[in-house]
């Protein structure tokens, strides 16, 4: 793929004959139409589209929360790319083609800010998750403002539950998640991690538990 400046023709966007153009980050690109292959796929080739088909699908609905949350390490790419080539490389369990996500090892953030230690998930209210944690509002860069951000996963039904927008301060040192009435009964994988009010810095996340919705 080459990087052009614009002529007498400008910049321009889809395909166009043999070629395709292109916009990233403000820079314009031109590449050549892929041409088909009759070389069957390699067993290299083979694991690698399954393990990407596997986390792109796992973290496909998460991908905004993802992408803010590794924002920080992402350069020339983005936030949510960084993510699935460490979680293919770290986050997968099995022999082809019988691949596993293994929970433990997923993240939705990584960053600078000091992350969250003393976590206890439990359901004890029908439809609700509460989660502890010890207020280390004083240590290294943690702020008593910062905000809880914590994400819920259904296996069962393959939804996603997190709270953006309304987490709990880090001083509050608990959160309580309303989740769907469907989702009683089932058990959930929980990650928390945390964030500064402007959405810019976060913790590290960490697999919090495996409960059971009461």
């Amino acid at each position: 793929m080459g990087k052009y400046n614009k002529g007498i023709l400008g910049a321009f966007s889809g395909k166009v004959g043999t070629v395709i153009g292109s916009s990233w980050n403000g820079i314009d690109y031109m590449r050549s139409l892929p041409r088909p292959s009759s070389k069957a796929p390699s067993d290299a080739q083979l694991i690698h589209r399954a393990k990407f088909g596997l986390v792109n699908g796992f973290l496909g609905p998460v991908s905004s929360l993802v992408n803010i949350g590794y924002k920080s390490l992402a350069t020339k790419k983005t936030g949510y790319n960084v993510a699935i080539a460490e979680m293919m490389s770290d986050a997968i369990t099995g022999i082809y083609p019988d691949f596993e996500i293994d929970y433990t090892k997923i993240f939705f953030s990584k960053g600078s800010l000091t992350g969250v230690y003393g976590v206890l998930a439990a359901s004890t209210t029908a439809g609700e998750i509460d989660i502890t944690w010890a207020d280390n509002s004083d240590s290294g860069t943690a702020k008593a403002t910062d905000k809880a951000v914590v994400l819920i996963y259904n296996p069962a039904k393959s939804v996603f539950v997190y709270n953006l927008d309304n987490g709990a301060l880090r001083s509050a040192a608990t959160d309580t998640i309303i989740l769907p009435a469907e989702f009683s009964g089932d058990e959930v994988q929980v990650w928390i991690g945390f964030m500064t009010p402007d959405k810019k810095t976060f913790s590290t996340s960490i697999h919090a538990g495996q409960i059971v919705v009461a």
